[in-house]
């Protein structure tokens, strides 16, 4: 075998082992495999309480004696309200909220799962979705985005193990549920019952 020669063969054989080695543009995306996301493999409990954007919904969960639920086999469809949208509730309404954890506050997070998974698609094509607490949740998707009981969808389907997650921009109260108006107190009203009180007993 000639020098030339020799030298040849060394030059293929480099090119051979490197293309080897590097792949052919595009192999390594055929063998590759879609990572599934990182909220696919947590609960609704966990996502939320990573997220960030969630933690009074978290806490009022807590609070409630709920936390478990979500962290169930489900599968469960979570409309979760913003912080934000816990700072629009009235201070009265709040405060009568925390003061009863396992009453009318766990009647209200409650009132935001379905049991099932539904996608924004799927609650658009329903009129009404059903909820854990019973009563259903009016959907409006006539326009461009997609409300539920007059809270708009802010973000959609974020996934979960067992379920799916909506965040929405208002906190929905469950009809049966009656809060004091914001100008009202509990003082306020049991002095106004009292004086309604006497008045019929004096006029009676």
């Amino acid at each position: 075998m000639n020098y030339a020669l020799f030298i040849s063969v060394l030059a293929i054989g480099a090119a051979v082992l490197i293309c080897g080695c590097m792949g052919l543009p595009g192999d390594g995306d055929r063998n590759q495999t879609n990572e599934t996301p990182v909220g696919e493999n947590l609960t609704v409990g966990e996502v939320l309480a990573r997220d960030g954007n969630f933690s009074v919904f978290v806490r009022a969960l807590d609070a409630a004696g709920l936390g478990g639920t979500l962290a169930g086999p489900g599968p469960y469809t979570v409309f979760a309200p913003t912080d934000e949208a816990f700072s629009r509730i009235p201070e009265t309404a709040m405060a009568e909220l925390i003061d009863d954890p396992k009453g009318i506050l766990a009647e209200t997070l409650l009132y935001h799962m379905a049991p099932g998974r539904y996608t924004a698609a799927g609650i658009a094509a329903n009129d009404t979705v059903p909820t854990v607490q019973g009563s259903p949740i009016a959907v409006d998707a006539a326009g461009e985005s997609v409300t539920v009981n007059g809270a708009r969808i802010v973000r959609r389907d974020i996934p979960a193990a067992n379920g799916v997650i909506h965040a929405i921009d208002a906190v929905m109260i469950p009809p049966d549920v009656i809060l004091l108006p914001a100008d009202e107190t509990v003082a306020n009203v049991t002095e106004n019952e009292t004086a309604v009180n006497v008045t019929e007993n004096v006029t009676g």
